[in-house]
């Protein structure tokens, strides 16, 4: 039997592999608990220096400034806007329409610019002397002193039932001797017409001394006579 017992292999090899072994098994469990920490600390700033890759940063846009419509007039306060009345029958004329259940037209507001207007109540409509079987305008034109004129043109025109009309007489005596009078006969009955028929007043060389006057006829017997008067401005 022999004295030499068997050399038992230095273990220092083998004890090495458990130490590193337990070391790498210790970093990545660090690892393990940080990953956590660094993905939350990311997703609350993703621009913090644990992002390996922040999102890019958006370049601003320019937005003009909005301009702000003005109105190039501003109105008072109190403003208050006005109704505009336009006479397309006859332009430049002075309509007067009186009430139908009125014979007597309120006083219409004529051009001062002219040296004669219609006398206070005109036009007026009445019975007409000759009877129904007649529609006409007569009346009568009076100085300042409420004189009659002689001499004078009086011009009647427009529309009456779709045909035109331009007809002209000359003041002086007809029913009376003081003269100034004039008249014009329209048709052999009475006839409605409204804002269509328009009556002036002109001088020797045909200037006008009177805006032109728009005035209505009417159906009836009792209204078939339109008396037009004209007056001239004192001085």
């Amino acid at each position: 039997m022999s004295d030499e017992y068997p050399v038992e292999d230095s273990p220092s090899g083998k004890r090495l592999q458990p130490i590193l072994f337990n070391i790498l098994a210790i970093f990545f469990l660090i690892l393990t608990c940080l990953c956590p920490a660094v993905s939350l600390a990311i997703f609350a700033s993703p621009n913090s220096i644990f992002n390996p890759l922040p999102p890019r940063t958006a370049t601003p846009v320019y937005v003009p400034p909005t301009d702000t419509p003005t109105s190039a007039y501003e109105f008072p306060p109190t403003w208050t806007p006005t109704a505009t009345v336009t006479q397309t029958d006859t332009p430049g004329a002075a309509t007067v329409a009186p009430s139908p259940t009125n014979n007597t037209n309120p006083t219409a507001t004529i051009n001062a610019s002219f040296p004669f207007t219609l006398e206070a109540g005109s036009p007026t409509y009445l019975p007409s002397p000759k009877g129904c079987a007649w529609l006409g305008v007569a009346g009568v034109v009076y100085d300042p002193s409420h004189a009659p004129l002689n001499n004078l043109f009086v011009e009647l025109g427009g529309k009456f039932l779709a045909q035109t009309v331009q007809m002209e007489v000359v003041t002086g005596p007809i029913h009376t001797t003081e003269g100034g009078e004039f008249e014009f006969h329209l048709a052999d009955k009475p006839t409605l017409t409204l804002n269509s028929l328009w009556i002036q007043l002109l001088d020797a060389n045909k200037v006008p001394l009177s805006d032109k006057i728009v005035f209505n006829t009417y159906e009836g017997c009792d209204r078939n006579l339109v008396q037009i008067n004209f007056l001239e401005v004192g001085a």
